[in-house]
Order: structure tokens, then C-alpha cells, then sequence
């Protein structure tokens, strides 16, 4: 570098001779003030002259970095012979405020003298005042001349959002120079540049910018001052460290333990896409609530210490997390809740004959007759309804017996009459339990109550409805694919709710060009447009899940690692026109009418039985079918083709 540009640097750094040369004599009396010692520096210039050095590409200048933090940032005045940035600066004048006794620095002292820190300040009386704007006594943040505003009520002006294109409040960014409202100020996207998650600092909202896309100078962000990896504009905290702080504060006991289970769900949390998510739903006042009584009441954490707490929505969702991330055992808790329930309504009974029965009809016949068809699999929420219907049944039965003063080996068929003509919640469910206790001796032979069976399907069938929701379905793209491919699933191949819920992805298959649903033994060919539905749900099928779980299911839900509720996918069938009941009657009425009830059977996963009653009540034959299979032409592309219906 040579003279000339040294003596411009010189003139750049300071405006008047005298100061000129005073930098020049201490640089000559110090040299090692520009290879590194610039935090001793005495007199300011020094370090403006440093820095001009550097724009003019000195090679052998260092810029100093701050003696108590390493970290090369603008160094403030001198502090006990050196110079230090404005953290680490404000740390070392820090001393005890008069208010929290805590050792931080001072920002304000009262006509006493005494020490104030930033919030204890912001928070004392003396230093709030009546907004103008609202009227409420708050922090004043401004004055206009109607006197003193409030942060809500100070003025901003509006301008259009260079990201989003609203017209609000907000201010102007630094990395892009053009105004940013409030909105997207906090907005969390994936960006269309790198593919990473943060928060949004240009671009657009359908093509939103991180800020290493939006200005990769990595001198102009500043740095996440604990993991020291995020792009930002300060020095704070990044988000996702917020969100770790919090967790540890959270998750911790009294004794600043951590249980390893929750410890395991904390490493989850942190690596969510969102965390500002995640820190939103830690806010809650429930959530907060339901951890605090879990880390307080039990330093191990297992299904029997949830299921001792009082149940709750939020206590299931926190539940239904720590399945997710493994550190608790999967369990059915449908069936779960079901026992509890049974085991209330048995507690509730003294010794005799009326719990040992109900023991039996509930315990013994129906939940040993639900566990042998599930095969380890969960249970449905009609499965679960049916026992629970059955128990309020033979529950209000033998309470309506004790009642009257009577047992159930000494009733007759006219207290079984009596109690059937006051209108029971569930008479259906109290006649099977009566026919049950009287086929195991509990109550005396010969007491007949009546049975109810199934007459076959009912109407009215409208096929032109029918066929009218499916076009709109297969053509409106405003629908989301989930609830269009839910929606053909009822209306074509009469599924029902209770079975759409749990498909998952291995009941769909690509064979060379087509598309298989495994809805029964025998899959089923998926016609177009359907089929590139269904590919198009497999592929991008999403959840609102704070953590993300690999699951397979087809419709997955809010409850993590769950599939979608089937009320839920009720409510946005119905949303969608699809009526599920009477849809799935009159497209099962119209395929009875085409297809043998062996096919129906083996093609739908209905019962056998259920597809001849079908098949009877549409009037279908199925010679029909086997003549129309024989008038086909025998060079067919596929061997399966035979296996489309519905379209």
C-alpha cells in the first residue's frame, strides 16, 4: 500500500490536522495498533483509521476484536484502559438494580439516585403515562401533540408491503430497502431459493427469500449469538434457540432435572420446521398448565402417570407427542378409554349379582369378541361407540332394577316391558344384554326382548345427485385433493368414513400404468381422473402436526402419528355436498345391481352377507354380469381390466 493512500485514509478518518497528527503520533509511537491491539486504542480515531484502511485493501491491518467476546464488532468508549463493544460494554457497567436485585446493566437512575435496568424501568410507575390514542396508562413511546401515545397508538404511517402487496403498518427492512408490514415481519416460510426454513425477508409470498438468498453478504448479517448459524439482523437469539431455552425452562423439575422422556421430546421440538410454532403453543395457558403438573407430579413419565392425571384434550395431544417421538409405547387409547370407562361404571356398583353380570356381558363377551377381531390393530370409533352404547344400555337397566327394588335373576318379561316403554337411551343395546343374561342364567328363562335386525337398505337412492357431486369432485380444482379422492371413495365404491380414515399408503399400488386401491381381497383399477388424484395425495398428503411424523397414512390428522378423526372427515365431506350415508346407499344400490355379491365382497371389504342383501334389494343378477363378462372381447390388454367400476 502505498504513502498516498495512506495519508487519504488518514484524511477520511479525521476532518482537522490536529487530529490528523494525533492519530500519526500514536500510531508511530504504537504500531501494533493496527495488527490486532485496536482495543487499546486512546483516542477513537484510531479505529476510524483502521477501518479506512481496510476499505483501501491494507492487507497487514487487523480490525480489532472486542476483548471480552472475541467477537470483531464496533468497539465503544474506553472502559478500564480498553475498549470493548456495546454488550459486553453494558455488561461490565452493570451493578445491582434497585428493584429486581439483580445485576444488570443500568439504564436509568430516579431523583435518588438509585439504579434502574431496562425492564424494571419500563415497568415502573413513574415512567408511565395516559395515551393520548387509547386512554390506558402505558410506557410512552412517542409524543404528539395530543401528548404522550402508547406503542399501539404512536403513528406509522401505511404502506404497501413489498412482499405480500397489503396496505398496513409496518416498517422498511434493512436487507431490501422496501416497506415490510407487520404481517410478514414474523411470517416462517420455506424458502424458493435454498429450500430452508426462516423467517421471510424478501421476495414474494408465493416465491418468499431467506436472508442468505436475499443479500448473501455474510458481513451484512449479523449472527445467533448461541449457535451462531442463523442469518439475522442482530445478535439475539434465532428462534429456534428461543424455543430450546424455553424447553429446557419448561420441561425442567425443582431440582433442575429433566425426565429422559421429555429431554427426548425437547430434541424433537427444536428440529421442528416451524418453531415459532412451537413457541406459540408453549404460550398456551393449558399447555403450560398440563407440563407444569406433569413434571411436577411425576418425574417419570409413563401411560400409567398420564392416565392417573384428570384427562384433557391438551394432556392427549402432549401424549399422542411422546408416542410420536418414541419415548412412550404405543397404545390404543380409544380402547384405553374404554376400559377406564367400564371399570368407573363397575366401581360404582356394590358386590352382588348386577356388577358380576354386567362384568361378564361387557368384559367376557363384547370386549373379548372386539379384541379378537381387531388382531392388535386399534379399534375403530364405530367399535368403540357399540361398546360404549351397550354399557350405558345394561347400565340404565340395572339401575332402573335397583330402583324398583329388584334383582336381575328375580325380574320378569313385564319389567323388561315396563322399562323398554319409558324410552331408554339405548333399548336396542339393553334387549342384548337382556337375551344375554337370560342365555347365561343370570336372569330367568322365558324373558323375551325384542330384536331389532336389519331390513335391508332404505332410500331414497337419487342417482342423478349422486352422479352431479362426482363430476364437480372429479373437475372443480378449487377442492382440496384429500377431500376429492375422500369424496369419489364414497360415491363410486361406497365407503364408508370409518374405513376411508385409516387407508394408508400400502393400499395404494402402481402396476406399469394403472393404479390399484386394495380395498378388499381382490384391488380395484382406479379410473382417470382418480387415479392421478390418488398419486397426487400420496405424494404431497400433509399435516397440521407441530411435529413431523413419517407416518403411511393415506389422511393423516391433527394427533400426531394419527390418521384424520372420522368426525372430521365427516364435517369436510359434508362441506363438499358429499352426503356419506345416503351417497354411499345408492352407489352401493347401483354396483349391487352390476357385480355378483362375491365380487362386491372380495372388491369392496364388505361382508358376504351384506352384499346379498345388497344385491337382493337392488334386484341385481348376477347371470347378467357372468353374460356380459362372456360377451367381452377375449384379447383384452390386462387380464384385471375387468376390476374398473364405478366410472
Amino acid at each position: 500500500m502505498n504513502a498516498a493512500a495512506v495519508v487519504e485514509a488518514l484524511e477520511r478518518a479525521h476532518r482537522g490536522p490536529a487530529g490528523r497528527r494525533q492519530i500519526a503520533a500514536f500510531v508511530l509511537e504504537r504500531p501494533e495498533l493496527l495488527t490486532g491491539e485496536g482495543a487499546s486504542a486512546p483516542i477513537p480515531g484510531i479505529l476510524r483509521f483502521i477501518e479506512e484502511l481496510r476499505v483501501a485493501d491494507a492487507t497487514s491491518v487487523v480490525v480489532p476484536p472486542c476483548p471480552s467476546c472475541g467477537r470483531v464488532n464496533p468497539l465503544g468508549p474506553l472502559l478500564g484502559g480498553v475498549r470493548m463493544c456495546g454488550n459486553c460494554a453494558a455488561k461490565a457497567r452493570a451493578t445491582i438494580c434497585s428493584r429486581c436485585s439483580k445485576q444488570k446493566p443500568i439504564c436509568h437512575r430516579d431523583e435518588n439516585g438509585d439504579p434502574f435496568c431496562q425492564p424494571c424501568w419500563a415497568k415502573d410507575p413513574r415512567n408511565l403515562q395516559v395515551c393520548a390514542g387509547c386512554g390506558n396508562r402505558r410506557r410512552v413511546y412517542g409524543r404528539t401533540a395530543a401528548g404522550p401515545v402508547c406503542l399501539q397508538c404512536r403513528p406509522r404511517f401505511e404502506r404497501v408491503c413489498g412482499i405480500c402487496g397489503r396496505t398496513g403498518r409496518g416498517t422498511i427492512s434493512r436487507a431490501t430497502g422496501k416497506p415490510l408490514c407487520d404481517l410478514c415481519k414474523g411470517h416462517w416460510i420455506v424458502c424458493s431459493g435454498c429450500g430452508d426454513g426462516g423467517l421471510v425477508r424478501g421476495g414474494t409470498l408465493k416465491e418468499p427469500l431467506c436472508a442468505r438468498c436475499v443479500n448473501p453478504d455474510p458481513d451484512f448479517w449479523k449472527r445467533c449469538r448461541i449457535c451462531n448459524t442463523t442469518w439475522q439482523l442482530t445478535t439475539a437469539p434465532c428462534t429456534r434457540c428461543s424455543l430450546d431455552a424455553r424447553l429446557r425452562k419448561v420441561f425442567a423439575a425443582d431440582d433442575g432435572t429433566v425426565a429422559p422422556e421429555l429431554d427426548r421430546l425437547r430434541e424433537r421440538l427444536v428440529q421442528v420446521d416451524r418453531p415459532i410454532y412451537a413457541i406459540t403453543w408453549l404460550r398456551k395457558a393449558n399447555v403450560q398448565a398440563t407440563i407444569a403438573a406433569v413434571v411436577r407430579e411425576h418425574p417419570q413419565i409413563s401411560h400409567a402417570a398420564l392416565d392417573s392425571m384428570p384427562p384433557s384434550k391438551t394432556l392427549d395431544h402432549f401424549r399422542s407427542m411422546l408416542v410420536s417421538v418414541g419415548a412412550l409405547e404405543f397404545r390404543d387409547e380409544g380402547l384405553a378409554r374404554l376400559e377406564r370407562e367400564v371399570k368407573e361404571t363397575l366401581d360404582g356398583y356394590a358386590p352382588g349379582e348386577h356388577p358380576r353380570a354386567l362384568r361378564g356381558f361387557i368384559l367376557w363377551h363384547l370386549m373379548r369378541r372386539l379384541r379378537g377381531r381387531l388382531k392388535d390393530k386399534p379399534a375403530s370409533v364405530q367399535q368403540i361407540q357399540n361398546v360404549r352404547a351397550h354399557l350405558a344400555g345394561a347400565d340404565g337397566f340395572l339401575r332402573w332394577l335397583e330402583g324398583q327394588e329388584k334383582s336381575l335373576s328375580g325380574c320378569t318379561r313385564a319389567d323388561v316391558e315396563s322399562y323398554l316403554n319409558t324410552k331408554p337411551a339405548h333399548p336396542k343395546k339393553c334387549s342384548a344384554f337382556v337375551r344375554w343374561a337370560v342365555r347365561r342364567r343370570y336372569a330367568p328363562a322365558g324373558i323375551k326382548a325384542p330384536a331389532i335386525r336389519w331390513t335391508g337398505p332404505a332410500g331414497p337412492h337419487d342417482q342423478d345427485e349422486r352422479w352431479a357431486v362426482a363430476q364437480r369432485l372429479l373437475n372443480d380444482e378449487s377442492v382440496a385433493t384429500a377431500d376429492r379422492v375422500a369424496g369419489l371413495l364414497v360415491l363410486l365404491y361406497a365407503q364408508t368414513a370409518s374405513s376411508i380414515h385409516r387407508l394408508t399408503t400400502d393400499h395404494v399400488t402402481q402396476d406399469d400404468d394403472h393404479v390399484l386401491l386394495h380395498l378388499g381381497d381382490q384391488p380395484i383399477q382406479l379410473p382417470a381422473p382418480l387415479d392421478r388424484f390418488m398419486l397426487d395425495l400420496v405424494a404431497s398428503r400433509g399435516t397440521d402436526t407441530l411435529i413431523r411424523h413419517e407416518g403411511d397414512w393415506l389422511f393423516p390428522g391433527r394427533s400426531v402419528g394419527q390418521p384424520i378423526h372420522e368426525s372430521q372427515l365427516l364435517r369436510r365431506l359434508h362441506r363438499e355436498g358429499v352426503k356419506s350415508r345416503q351417497g354411499r346407499s345408492t352407489a352401493l344400490f347401483a354396483l349391487a345391481q352390476q357385480l355378483p355379491a362375491g365380487q362386491l365382497a372380495k372388491m369392496l371389504g364388505v361382508h358376504v352377507g351384506v352384499a346379498v342383501t345388497w344385491q337382493r334389494a337392488s334386484g341385481g343378477d348376477w347371470m347378467t354380469y357372468a353374460a356380459a363378462v362372456a360377451a367381452r372381447s377375449a384379447t383384452r390388454a390386462r387380464p384385471g381390466a375387468d376390476n374398473t367400476f364405478g366410472s
